[in-house]
């Protein structure tokens, strides 16, 4: 088996060989679907091919690379270390790509293509939505693909160039990125109607470190976003966990049910407190908030469509800077 894998090689090998470069390239591409989608009936699916293609790619490439690159079994599909290595390399791949089809598709100022953003689940920021819809707005051609993510896999897919843009809760900048600040937000603990506690004044905080939690959480990593794992640790609360979600709307679901406890941004559910859903335990004592930042690397080759979003977010925090003002 190899030491490790030769990408270069891999790619550039003469085409008299067993195996030409485009059928090199269609073998990676394949893996990626297969990475990408969990699954090797999702890889189909995606590539409108056979699954018993898909799986035949998969086993070349393996015997190509010297490499298993994914676990499989019954009730089990993980990539292996090497696996994720390839799957790291091959999103950086068709960055490259999409960004190379969205520059020839430039014409005049009008632009196409898609805009790719990871964000935080219950991102409240009122500077991030005008951005968008300015963005919408100047260039309509344009599609938005955004996905929820827990904020320490935001900001390393954007350090990797996996994807371009983040909105993530951060207890200070990253080094490296640009970080621009987009909401100061204060947090409060929360719980809802069918909980026992629900309307009590006399509750402190010492009363709530025995109650069941409900924590946000990524699946893919089983953490949750930063720093609300610091505030929650910083006053006791969080070892009994209840439930999980990566979801905003799922984790108030559980609290409206009663499952538990939780610390939510304030503004965010401003509605629910209105209409009785859920509850603020008034706790002068807790001091709770969280800053959460536009992430960008100033080292990655933006596409056109990606450098004309950064011009409007820098121009829409230039015009609103006291919207970022705790609220």
């Amino acid at each position: 088996m190899a030491s490790e894998i030769d990408l270069h090689r891999f790619l550039t090998e003469p085409a008299s060989q067993s195996r030409s470069k485009l059928s090199n390239w269609g073998m990676l591409r394949t893996f990626h679907h297969i990475a990408d989608q969990g699954s090797l009936t999702g890889a189909a699916r995606a590539l409108a091919i056979s699954q018993p293609s898909v799986s035949a790619a998969l086993q070349r490439l393996e015997d190509v690379l010297g490499h298993q690159l994914i676990e499989r079994g019954k009730r089990r599909f993980a990539l292996t270390t090497h696996g994720q290595i390839l799957f790291t390399e091959t999103q950086r791949m068709f960055r490259a790509v999409q960004r190379a089809e969205e520059r020839l598709r430039v014409e005049g100022s009008s632009l196409t293509g898609q805009l790719r953003l990871q964000t935080v689940t219950g991102n409240g920021s009122d500077l991030f939505d005008e951005a968008l819809r300015l963005m919408h707005q100047r260039h309509p051609a344009i599609g938005f693909d955004i996905d929820v993510a827990s904020s320490h896999r935001i900001v390393r897919n954007v350090a990797d160039q996996i994807v371009p843009f983040g909105a993530c809760l951060m207890v200070r900048p990253a080094p490296g990125l640009t970080c621009k600040l987009i909401l100061r937000s204060e947090y409060g603990i929360y719980c809802g109607q069918e909980h026992p506690l629900y309307g009590r004044e006399d509750i402190t905080l010492s009363d709530l470190r025995d109650e069941g939690y409900i924590g946000f959480a990524c699946s893919a990593e089983g953490d949750a976003p930063e720093p609300l794992v610091a505030l929650r640790n910083t006053y006791g609360l969080g070892h009994n966990l209840r439930g999980t979600s990566p979801n905003f709307a799922e984790v108030v679901r559980m609290l409206v049910a009663g499952l538990g406890i939780s610390i939510l941004p304030v503004m965010t559910v401003q509605t629910r407190i209105r209409d009785e859903q859920l509850w603020r335990f008034p706790l002068d004592e807790v001091k709770l908030s969280a800053d959460l930042y536009f992430v960008s690397n100033p080292k990655a080759g933006h596409s056109p469509v990606e450098t004309a979003f950064l011009g409007i977010m820098d121009e829409v925090l230039a015009a609103a800077q006291d919207a970022i003002i705790a609220v």
